[in-house]
């Protein structure tokens, strides 16, 4: 158990580069499928569907890029916290990138729901 743990730091590297890459990576694609598959500009659109009253926030498609943003200003500041906290507290470091990549999990589900339900 103890070399798969050493394992896993030497193939990840000490400050756990793999999570923040492939939350990086997928902030990337975010921003691809809103530039690409959607194409926002000043039309209307929805930006929030709720699953009881259907859509109930909606804006200019221009908007839709502040979902993105957001999820790149999550990530910003997570990885600002982890450098700060990786020296003070391991748990608090470890977590800020696993709450990371957990966001932008979650903003690029909410990306691609958003394109599914916009018309093109």
């Amino acid at each position: 158990m103890q070399e798969m743990h050493r394992n896993f730091f030497k193939f990840f590297g000490r400050d756990l580069l793999f999570p923040w890459s492939v939350s990086l990576l997928i902030n990337i694609i975010s921003w691809a499928v809103v530039y690409f598959k959607i194409r926002p500009d000043s039309q209307t659109v929805p930006l929030h569907y709720n699953l009881f009253y259907g859509i109930d926030i909606a804006g200019s498609g221009y908007m839709i890029y502040f979902i993105t943003a957001t999820g790149l200003a999550i990530l910003a500041v997570n990885f600002l916290f982890f450098r700060y906290a990786k020296s003070r507290d391991v748990f608090a470091a470890n977590t800020a990138a696993a709450v990371a990549l957990v966001a932008q999990l979650f903003i690029l589900a909410a990306i691609l729901f958003l394109k599914s339900i916009i018309v093109i």
